[in-house]
């Protein structure tokens, strides 16, 4: 295993932020991606055989064949300095979580790194990496708002975002063409199409319009139920408890003990009463309460967007 050591030792030496593998010395022909996996899953493949492999096929610039023939190389014979290798790989293919993600893994593999600050302050560089966002929709020059906002470019676009949760709008000729939330990670690119939504669309969404309707007659029924039981609860509950109250009178007048016992049963049932009373009017509030904060989320999402031209400059109002 000493040549495959020296090999890495030479690797790791040349840099840990962009390790350049040397020049391939070797002139045969390269295999295809399908010859690569036939060559890797080979139990005659050794892990110097893998590495020297990967450094030729990063010569031609063939980084994604390099990637596969090191990380073979890494699980024949780990060495945390390949993972090195690999990460640079993954950095330029523009893959910033694939990037993160080998170098923490080295850190974990290799705990008393000596290029552990450095490796440390490169991830936590990685991690500022803005997203991209591609956005395409049918007509060009539409104008396009970030959570709010006009910005400058137009449709088609591509632009930056910082990692999170964000909110497109796409509006031409003074209508909304389309809204779309996205959440985006570091490094991460998203393509957006806000073309014409097909018909099979347009009939989801009505289909889901009715739903809502149907669903929210349910719940009005419901409460309208709820609070007849509970209506109901309390009168019986008063009722009890005023005869409760006249039994415990008797009592004091006459003590026996059926009347005792009457009084009793009276206040249990009364207290019954009252409890369902109690848990009906919560429940019925709850329902209402819900179905009442999911129509205005609704209202929210479907509010229309009306965007105005005035002069040089572009307004956006939300029309509720």
């Amino acid at each position: 295993m000493k040549p495959i050591g020296l090999a890495l030792s030479m690797l790791c030496l040349a840099g840990g932020a962009h390790a350049q593998p040397p020049a391939p010395a070797e002139t045969n022909a390269l295999p295809s991606d399908e010859e690569l996996t036939i060559l890797l899953e080979s139990p005659t493949m050794t892990p110097q055989d893998a590495y020297e492999l990967g450094v030729r096929l990063f010569g031609a610039e063939r980084y994604e064949g390099a990637e596969r023939a090191w990380t073979r190389s890494h699980a024949l014979s780990p060495n945390p300095t390949l993972l090195i290798a690999i990460a640079d790989i993954r950095q330029r293919r523009g893959d910033e979580p694939g990037t993160v993600a080998i170098l923490e893994r080295y850190l974990r593999e290799r705990p008393d790194a000596p290029d552990k600050l450095a490796v440390e302050a490169r991830i936590a560089t990685l991690l500022e990496t803005p997203a991209t966002v591609v956005i395409r929709a049918d007509e060009a020059g539409q104008a396009i708002l970030v959570d709010g906002k006009p910005i400058d470019e137009k449709t088609p676009a591509e632009i930056e975002l910082e990692p999170g949760m964000h909110t497109l709008i796409v509006v031409g000729d003074g209508q909304r063409v389309g809204e779309k939330s996205v959440q985006l990670g570091f490094g991460e690119r998203k393509e957006l199409d806000f073309n014409a939504a097909p018909e099979s669309e347009v009939v989801e969404e009505a289909k889901a319009e009715d739903d809502f309707a149907r669903e929210e007659r349910t719940a009005r029924r419901a409460v309208w139920a709820l609070s007849g039981v509970a209506a109901a609860a309390l009168l019986t509950g008063t009722v009890l408890g005023f005869t409760a109250f006249k039994q415990e009178q008797d009592y004091r007048n006459d003590p026996t003990l059926e009347i005792a016992d009457k009084g009793e049963r009276l206040a249990l049932f009364a207290d019954v009463s009252f409890g369902i009373a109690a848990l009906s009017a919560v429940t019925a509030l709850t329902v209402f309460l819900t179905t009442k904060n999911k129509k205005k989320r609704r209202e929210r999402a479907t509010a229309r967007l009306r965007f105005e031209t005035r002069g040089p400059g572009a307004s956006a109002t939300l029309r509720f």
